[in-house]
């Protein structure tokens, strides 16, 4: 599992998530992937919470406006990562 998480981007830090989450308190605590596709936009990965347990996170938008949900995604890492 250490080899498979440290191969996704850590948001906020580098790859393709290093524009992701860098002005939250949950930047660096999720290492995730992105997607994108006509119409569909996806992101999946984990999450480490503020007490320190590890989730599993998947998003996927299939929509002709999927390209405006990057923040929902956003969203949604935070709001896992405040352990709701």
């Amino acid at each position: 599992m250490p080899e498979f998480m440290s191969s996704m981007a850590v948001a906020g830090i580098d790859g393709t998530a290093r524009k992701r989450l860098n002005d939250s308190p949950a930047r660096g605590t999720a290492h995730i992937k992105t997607g994108t596709l006509n119409g569909v936009r996806a992101m999946g990965g984990y999450v480490i919470d503020q007490k320190g347990a590890r989730h599993a996170v998947v998003m996927m938008v299939n929509h002709d406006n999927a390209g405006a949900s990057r923040e929902a995604q956003d969203i949604l890492l935070e709001w896992v990562w405040e352990g709701r």
